[in-house]
């Protein structure tokens, strides 16, 4: 499907979108650095920040993992959008009206699916939104009795209540079905929003996918309702305790953790962020004053969802069941957020096996104290392998030891792993260096295991193949044609007269669809139009439309610009230039060569030699410019009968 939203539109948004305010609102940690801004990368794990927002080109770059784009590319990534949904998203944000799509080069069925697909999204997020205020409007108003009734006994604060918008399906197979259809929804979109289930004995009959449960609305990080969960309150109804949305166009779970929209500003402020077991411990822990709380939706906790946290901070209080299902919980996000550089505690409700029992228990301030409280992950490991074990059998050392040291093992930084053997080992009364040997030997272990597995797969990864050389564009492949691109590109980005020399003296047809070259004439044509100023911008909006690697682009873009003279640019594009020029006829040449011996003779034939011979006199005047003046008039030569078809090399004049 091609894009439907006007150029002139995208650059509007493109012009009100403040990239440092869009990528603040995901990656809090971003600060001033001179015209510049700079943060940890919230694509990947790293402690030395290297990822630089340039505002005044409007692109952000990694310069560790080589990530880079504008701030559509930005949203597209940490949303996990396609273009056009990330278009709508920022033209939303910025109060720029995208008109419905024209779609004039389709015809009825391509204009259909156009159609529907640029609505769908917007249609299932509103449906999401009433349907949030419809829940909590029956619970409220007791439009659902019996989901009320057992309301009352969570004793649950009114105010979070309110906050969390709690609601409740009724006990009826189709009253959501009935009231969306009365709000002008139809069932095609609650398909779409995985609201409906159709009947087996009946198809083409539906009923509400939740009823008569209590509704938890599953936010985004934006604070945009994607999804619900929905708690069982009759046993007898059957069914899951908790059931969730299914995964839609809106809803992904792996990249959700449940209020983290009302969480961000107090992870950032506390330094830290305590992870729970489901909705109603996050509320529990807002409510005790612990806003910094949130939860993974769905099953498990995840590496995406880890990712998403490594945005606002690096220590992790997990908060999890002290049930041995809660403990099993913990080692698991454990083995997920240390090796990204988490520091990890653990919090323990004396009193309750939860936080939403400790508060109901003991209130607010045993549920605050247990957070304050929590301990160090490898003590709380220690003391959990270490219930009812004897220490001074060496087995039972043995043992423990290994249990911990696959987790000690886990973090990257050589002090932290250091740290924690030297403590386990004065903890065991063991030597740091039998329990480094044993690291040793563990890795060794592990290291054997995964060659195997790799051996197993034959080392094929999801079945994707990188592009072959000769599949590339020259200026991707080759990479001294590269360089002279990008230093053409860097020079006439920051002088104007530089950039008139190569709008002269650079032909079109020298420059692929590699994207420095795409850059560099997308410079030539601003320049043209008296746009100059405005080519950052417009190179960034091309770098959507490039299918290469465009990372070293944007690290260009995103780098703070060199202050060079005019005679540096000038004789910069003097010899970027030629060796544009060189390169281009080399592969001219070469093209000419390979094809030539296998054609007949006749004008064909003729015609390419001459081609050959004005390419050779170019090159030998590109090379040995002196000549220039002494050189004689182009003849056209013929090969004798004897060369075998060939064509000879050296300097034709």
């Amino acid at each position: 499907m091609g894009r439907y939203i006007p150029d002139q539109v995208i650059d509007e948004i493109a012009a009100r979108a403040d990239i440092v305010e869009v990528v603040q609102s995901y990656v809090p940690g971003l600060q001033h650095a001179g015209s510049r801004w700079k943060a940890c990368c919230p694509f990947h794990q790293e402690k030395t920040p290297s990822f630089i927002v340039n505002p005044a080109s409007n692109t952000f770059h990694c310069f560790g993992c080589g990530k880079g784009g504008n701030v559509f590319k930005f949203v597209m990534m940490i949303e996990n959008l396609q273009f056009p949904d990330a278009a709508q998203m920022l033209a939303r944000k910025y109060n720029v009206i995208i008109p419905e799509p024209e779609h004039r080069h389709f015809d009825k069925k391509e204009k259909e699916a156009a159609q529907a697909a640029y609505n769908l999204r917007e249609r299932v997020f509103l449906l999401h939104e009433k349907l949030a205020s419809w829940y909590r409007t029956n619970l409220v108003n007791g439009y659902a009795a019996k989901a009320a009734e057992y309301f009352k006994t969570r004793r649950m604060d009114p105010v979070f209540a309110e906050r969390f918008m709690i609601g409740a399906a009724p006990d009826l197979w189709d009253g959501m079905i009935q009231w969306a259809t009365r709000e002008g929804f139809t069932i095609e979109e609650m398909k779409e929003a995985r609201l409906v289930s159709e009947s087996r004995q009946t198809p083409g009959k539906f009923f509400d996918f939740f009823r008569n449960r209590l509704i938890f609305p599953i936010w985004n990080e934006q604070g945009r309702v994607v999804g619900f969960s929905a708690r069982q309150i009759d046993p007898a109804q059957g069914g899951g305790k908790y059931v969730n949305s299914s995964e839609s166009v809106i809803f992904k779970k792996s990249r959700i953790l449940y209020g983290l929209n009302f969480a961000r500003q107090e992870i950032a402020k506390k330094g830290f962020a305590v992870i729970c077991e489901g909705q109603m411990d996050v509320i529990a822990m807002h409510s005790a004053g612990c806003a910094n709380a949130v939860a993974a939706q769905g099953t498990a906790f995840g590496n995406d969802q880890a990712m998403i946290l490594h945005r606002y901070t690096e220590n992790i209080t997990l908060a999890l069941d002290s049930d041995s299902a809660g403990v099993s919980a913990i080692l698991k996000d454990a083995a997920i957020l240390l090796p990204l550089g988490f520091n990890l505690k653990v919090a323990r409700f004396p009193g309750g096996k939860d936080p939403d029992e400790l508060l109901k228990n003991a209130g607010a301030e045993a549920v605050r104290k247990a957070i304050d409280d929590a301990e160090d992950f490898f003590a709380f490991l220690l003391a959990k392998e270490s219930e009812n074990q004897d220490l001074a059998q060496p087995a039972v050392k043995t043992k423990i030891a290994q249990k911990l040291l696959k987790f000690i093992m886990l973090p990257d930084s050589e002090v932290t792993r250091d740290s924690y053997i030297q403590w386990l080992a004065g903890k065991l009364s063991l030597h740091t260096d039998a329990m480094l040997a044993e690291v040793h030997r563990l890795s060794a272990k592990e290291a054997h295991r995964n060659r195997f597995q790799r051996e197993t797969r034959g080392q094929e990864k999801n079945g994707e193949q990188s592009p072959k050389p000769e599949q590339l564009p020259e200026s991707v492949a080759n990479p001294i044609l590269a360089k002279a691109l990008a230093e053409l590109l860097e020079v006439i980005l920051s002088n104007e007269e530089s950039a008139d020399m190569v709008k002269a003296d650079l032909p079109p047809e020298m420059l692929d669809n590699g994207p420095f070259a795409v850059a560099v004439e997308t410079v030539i044509q601003a320049r043209m139009n008296d746009e100059w100023a405005d080519a950052p911008a417009m190179i960034t909006r091309r770098l959507l439309e490039c299918e290469f690697d465009c990372g070293p682009l944007s690290a260009l873009l995103a780098a703070e610009p060199e202050k060079h003279s005019r005679s540096y640019c000038l004789k910069t594009v003097r010899d970027c230039l030629k060796r544009i020029r060189i390169l281009f006829f080399e592969k001219q040449l070469a093209d000419l060569k390979k094809n030539f011996s296998a054609m007949p003779r006749g004008p064909e034939r003729d015609e390419v030699l001459k081609k050959t011979v004005e390419l050779t006199r170019e090159l030998n005047m590109l090379n040995h410019p002196q000549r220039r003046e002494t050189a004689k008039p182009v003849k056209r030569y013929l090969l004798p009968e004897d060369s075998g078809g060939s064509i000879p090399g050296g300097n034709y004049e």
